[in-house]
């Protein structure tokens, strides 16, 4: 199947926050207005924005749009409810729709920022974006800084990030595009039952929810769900809270919280040992993972992997585990008897490896980077087999069980892209909805469970006609990722 752009995607305003903690940089104020100090703000580009967005505010054309240019051309719109406006309610909303900047589409799904930002955050972040990269030389005289009252005064709704991007044409003068078609006209070929033979659990990060399905159980009080991981026999969640820094552990049949651990800093992906004892949390801005005793439900040890960590996988029998070093352009290898880095491995082709797993043989690992690429690494060897461009933007990886598939997503996107691992061709995409990210597959292999951040839902595909089967809308927003028992 070919891809085939749709009507309408998810995109990111070119002056959206870093969907992702991502890679440090160091940003200049070169060309930010002399008259003006805003050194928070720039604090806050460089830890939220600079990994998409870049230093110097170019993006990365196609994934990322600039936020040189094009933030101030916004901001200084008086049309609708003005630029001015408008760029708050991005900010704290998110943004759902298609957009395209100096001839370039971005298909990216842009996330509401609201609870984990401040309101004084906010401003700072706006003034540096509207009086940097050049901007100023365009901006209407005199500019007024935005301040932490005028945020709160301005975001004080409970609108979507696809009601923003309706803001967004009414002020550039053009109408709303006819809805997508339906993904498919086989969505409902499945009951949602029929499809899940065991339940599946949905980190809903604006909504700060877990959902269960087949269920439809919401549990609510996880501060901003962002990546969650699941005990091998079921019982307990891992889940990293974007908002908070801390990391929770959810019993599965409840929903209640356990326990609410300090991770050290804004956690990104989390994963349960092979034997179910240990949790590990990764920690970007710590350049380290933090170790979680999970019978204990405490934190033991922070372990320095290197720079700018995002996810990690164990292999089979948890003697080791292996974490994407997204600053790097690395893998570090953890020996899991000592809890030490023992080795680390560079990925050629994949310059910020960012999600990960590894093959049932334990023989390769296959790296999803931020931009729109997956490599196979062959561990022995440390050597890069190849490199495949898939969906832009960045999204989750799953090699499939029972299967010589992989499959991954691309926020950035519409599609998720299907890898042949004995072929190591890319050999299928497939049409799933606007923003998709987390991807996991049955513990049997049968089914694909792609969350479709920005449509809310949940898209099952079959895995041996790779056709896609139900659509199922869920309660919370923006669904981040998917952790299924027996496929970790």
């Amino acid at each position: 199947m070919c891809y085939q752009k749709p009507t309408i995607f998810l995109k990111p305003l070119a002056i959206a926050i870093a969907i992702l903690l991502g890679l440090q940089a160091n940003v200049t104020h070169a060309e930010q207005d002399n008259s003006q100090n805003f050194d928070d703000g720039a604090q806050v580009y460089k830890s939220y924005c600079a990994a998409c967005h870049q230093m110097d505010g170019s993006g990365v054309p196609g994934s990322f749009p600039p936020q040189k240019g094009h933030a101030v051309e916004m901001f200084n719109l008086e049309t609708g409810i003005t630029g001015r406006q408008y760029l708050v309610k991005v900010v704290n909303y998110g943004l759902t729709g298609s957009i395209e900047v100096n001839g370039i589409d971005y298909s990216g799904n842009m996330p509401a920022w609201k609870g984990a930002l401040s309101d004084q955050q906010i401003a700072d972040v706006l003034n540096f974006i509207v009086t940097s990269f050049g901007n100023d030389n365009q901006l209407q005289k005199p500019f007024l800084p935005y301040t932490a009252n005028e945020i709160n005064a301005i975001a004080n709704e409970d609108i979507s990030g696809t009601d923003v991007y309706r803001l967004r044409l009414s002020m550039i003068g053009q109408k709303p595009p006819n809805p997508a078609n339906k993904v498919s006209d086989k969505s409902d070929a499945l009951t949602l039952d029929e499809a899940l033979s065991s339940p599946i659990y949905i980190a809903a990060q604006n909504s700060s929810q877990i959902e269960r399905l087949p269920s439809l159980q919401v549990w609510e009080g996880v501060k901003g769900a962002h990546y969650d991981a699941i005990t091998p026999d079921g019982s307990r969640l891992l889940v990293s809270g974007f908002k908070t820094g801390q990391v929770y552990i959810v019993d599965t049949g409840s929903g209640k919280i356990l326990a609410n651990l300090a991770a050290g800093d804004i956690a990104q992906g989390v994963k349960i040992s092979p034997n179910g004892k240990l949790g590990f949390a990764v920690v970007p801005k710590k350049h380290s993972v933090t170790v979680i005793d999970m019978e204990k439900m405490t934190v033991i040890k922070q372990i320095k992997v290197g720079k700018e960590p995002h996810n990690t996988v164990f292999n089979a029998d948890g003697s080791k585990a292996f974490v994407t070093l997204q600053g790097a352009g690395a893998i570090a290898v953890i020996n899991m008897q000592h809890l030490i880095k023992e080795n680390e491995i560079s990925t050629p082709g994949i310059k910020t490896p960012h999600n990960i797993d590894i093959s049932r043989d334990d023989k390769r690992l296959w790296l999803r980077d931020f931009t729109g690429k997956v490599g196979v690494l062959d561990i022995a060897s440390e050597k890069m087999l190849k490199v495949f461009k898939v969906g832009t933007g960045h999204g989750g990886i799953d090699v499939i069980p029972n299967s010589h598939l992989v499959v991954t997503g691309a926020i950035s996107d519409s599609i998720i892209s299907i890898i042949d691992t004995e072929k190591l061709k890319l050999v299928n995409t497939i049409e799933v909805g606007a923003g998709p990210h987390g991807v996991r597959a049955s513990a049997d292999g049968r089914f694909i469970f792609v969350s479709v951040t920005g449509e809310n839902k949940i898209t099952i595909i079959d895995s041996t006609t790779l056709t896609v089967v139900r659509e199922q809308p869920i309660n919370g927003r923006f669904p981040f990722w998917i952790a299924v028992q027996g496929n970790p």
